[in-house]
């Protein structure tokens, strides 16, 4: 039986120390000692220990001792429905010690290779040092060998900057807590986001941030984005989601959120903005502001609520984009403009039936005539505007875009905001400040968790089919335990062939389906074609478009004809494991060179931060750190590049626009036109702000 041992107190006073490696021939007084070396030497490594084997006296004494990397041993592969991941590789690490006449303990056995990646900083998620204390854990993150490098605040000084911050952030009496097209500050919201700002750019000289003021200087617009969102928003453009659910509920905080989901589904952060109101010229100076701070890329699709203001600004800022309304704020909508109505059962079953179940555009139309005749709502003037733009939020319209999985599509879906558990009816801006790092802390945590469980541990199979075995090997954990979800649900699935017409094969896929009480069912049935020839399947349901995961409809065709394997171009990059190194990999060769130097810094920021995102989570952490100190030494030769290092300066812009002031970075939206809001342009110009500190003293804080 394998046993995990638990942490030695002691073994957090050396966490820096190098011991050295396994050897035979090492000798050790007894046991503790052994185990002592052997977890301080994973946990410098990365990886687990394990009692693989155990002998002692009578009396105590050690006689006998294998300890083993904790991925040893076998693992079980017999399919079993939602059984727990499984993290063991069969990995061949190890060490054995034997109690030898000198009454010592001697290294008998010594494999020091692995079959499986290890990683000093996904080490805290080990089972094997979950006991270590506060500070053991801290130093294991933050400070010991081979642990995540954390950006220290830089020492740059912000004084000269008070002169700025005075103009953006001064209180003063036109901060009326009632007028029209200011933000409603509290008392002390406008000090809480100087010292907000502030602190964000000290940390990090990436971070944007910009303040859209009215002609007497009061605030009516924020928007700020850290480095982190910048970067993460050229892995994760394809589909972004502007929650306003903040702006518009009754909340004391007009918060407007840009989210991204990462390869593991998860919910990333691109960008938050405070609004005073929702009017289309509020919503476009957000989205110019956001669309400057991530250097002119625009997305390929966005969500957003149901605004008249917000679609206007869509049009007018990124026209051409694929833009869906939120299914999810429209089903919320509809209880409470339909709840008050007398026969409220009957026309909320036969709206979802509408929305939910219709699969062709003429079945949507006859099942929307349908509630609007039988219930006699031909007056409802809430049905009719909703229906006027049906193509923006109705799935069949929609089923051909790629969503990654982002907006509701059945009927138990929920959307959860980003910020959920730390903003509530009564959270003021002073208070989301000083919970604003936790909660993205918190997001890094579980992100950096599904790394590891991706990683390290191996998901159990729930069939024998290879192409569960092939996706299990470069899926995430959290999407291929969706594709297992289509993998079960083949079981209540029957394929008929219906025809062929040349190299085009058309088959109904029968699905029984259980309604929500568990007990009824109901079945439906879905149309696949496929083309032998390009092995290209179409099922009317269009699960691969919308989410990049093959429906069970598809996987049922492929099991009739007996196809073992997925086609390659059904499994996106999107959603494999190494996803940000391909991304990076992808890139053309021949980068464009930007003309100033603001742009310079950016992109090579961006770069930078993605190479560091791929070092980290891989076991090239050194080589990449070796690396970075040796371009130091190239760029920041005296004798050659002398004229290229940076300076130390600190300067406050002259803008062109006194409307909008930044703390790092100036956005002209435009002049005004005499009116209380600015003009819209598209000319969007970004100016540097912040002080620049030379390279070897941040490389010094960092290492």
């Amino acid at each position: 039986m394998i046993e995990v041992l638990f942490q030695d107190p002691s073994l957090e006073e050396s966490d820096g120390e190098d011991i050295g490696v396994p050897e035979v021939g090492m000798v050790f007084n007894n046991h503790t000692e052994v185990n002592r070396f052997y977890r301080r030497y994973a946990r410098r490594v990365g990886f687990g220990v394990s009692v693989r084997r155990s002998s002692f006296s009578q009396e105590g004494t050690c006689l006998y001792l294998e300890l083993m990397c904790c991925k040893g041993g076998r693992p079980r592969y017999e399919p079993k429905f939602r059984k727990r991941a499984s993290s063991t590789t069969n990995c061949p690490a190890k060490i054995r010690v034997k109690l030898w006449g000198d009454k010592l303990l001697h290294v008998e056995l010594a494999i020091l290779d692995h079959n499986h990646p290890v990683s000093p900083a996904m080490a805290r998620f080990l089972n094997s040092y979950k006991q270590l204390s506060g500070p053991a854990k801290r130093r294991l993150r933050m400070g010991g060998p081979g642990a995540m490098p954390v950006e220290e605040p830089s020492k740059m000084p912000v004084d000269k900057l008070g002169a700025l911050e005075e103009l953006l952030f001064g209180e003063s009496k036109h901060h009326s807590f009632v007028e029209r097209g200011r933000l409603k500050f509290q008392p002390g919201d406008s000090e809480a986001l100087r010292l907000f700002f502030t602190r964000m750019q000290a940390k990090n000289a990436n971070f944007f941030n910009v303040i859209d003021l009215d002609d007497e200087g009061c605030v009516r617009n924020v928007f700020w984005a850290d480095a982190r969102s910048r970067s993460m928003y050229e892995f994760y453009n394809d589909v972004v989601t502007l929650d306003t659910s903040y702006v518009v509920g009754k909340y004391d905080m007009p918060l407007a959120t840009f989210i991204g989901v990462n390869h593991h589904g998860q919910s990333v952060l691109l960008g938050c903005g405070l609004l005073s109101d929702e009017t289309a010229e509020t919503y476009s100076w957000l989205f110019k502001a956001w669309i400057a701070c991530m250097s002119g890329n625009l997305p390929k699709a966005i969500i957003t609520g149901h605004c008249r203001g917000i679609q206007s600004a869509v049009a007018e800022v990124i026209p051409g984009v694929h833009h869906r309304i939120c299914l999810f704020h429209i089903m919320r909508k509809a209880t409470e403009r339909l709840g008050g109505l007398s026969e409220y059962a009957a026309i909320s079953k036969a709206f979802q039936k509408a929305v939910y179940d219709s699969l062709t555009i003429d079945e949507f139309e006859g099942n929307w005539n349908a509630l609007i005749t039988y219930n006699g709502l031909q007056g409802n003037d809430w049905l009719r505007s909703i229906y006027e733009c049906r193509y923006s939020w109705v799935p069949v319209f929609l089923k051909d875009t790629f969503w990654a999985g982002m907006s509701a599509t059945q009927r138990n879906e929920n959307i959860i905001p980003f910020f959920d558990g730390y903003v509530d009816l009564k959270t003021t801006l002073k208070h989301f400040l000083g919970k604003y790092e936790m909660a993205l802390q918190s997001k890094y945590e579980k992100e950096a968790q599904a790394d590891f469980e991706t990683f390290h541990k191996q998901c159990p199979p729930v069939s024998k089919f290879y192409m569960e075995e092939q996706l299990s090997k470069v899926y995430t954990h959290n999407i291929f335990k969706k594709f297992q979800d289509e993998i079960e649900a083949i079981m209540y699935c029957h394929v008929s062939f219906i025809n062929v017409d040349g190299l085009i094969s058309t088959f109904d896929v029968k699905e029984w389906i259980f309604l929500e009480d568990g007990k009824r069912t109901m079945s439906k049935i879905f149309t696949v074609t496929n083309n032998t020839d390009k092995n290209d399947l179409t099922c009317i349901c269009g699960g691969f478009q919308f989410n990049g995961i093959l429906c069970r409809h598809s996987l049922s065709v492929l099991k009739f004809q007996q196809v073992r394997e997925i086609p390659p171009h059904y499994v996106l990059d999107r959603w494999k494991k190494d996803f940000r190194q391909l991304h990076v990999m992808g890139r053309p060769s021949s980068d464009v060179v930007p003309n100033n130097r603001v742009d310079r810094y950016d992109y090579l920021s961006m770069r930078c931060l993605q190479l560091v995102d791929s070092a980290v989570l891989s076991d090239k952490y050194r080589l990449a750190l070796r690396l970075v100190r040796e371009m130091e030494k190239f760029m920041l030769n005296s004798n050659t590049h002398d004229d290229t290092q940076p300076r130390i300066k600190s300067r406050i812009p002259k803008a062109n626009n006194p409307n909008t002031v930044v703390g790092q970075n100036l956005v002209n939206v435009g002049p005004y036109n005499g009116n209380d809001r600015p003009k819209a342009t598209t000319e969007v110009s970004v100016q540097p702000v912040v002080n620049i500190v030379k390279m070897p003293i941040m490389l010094e804080a960092l290492w």
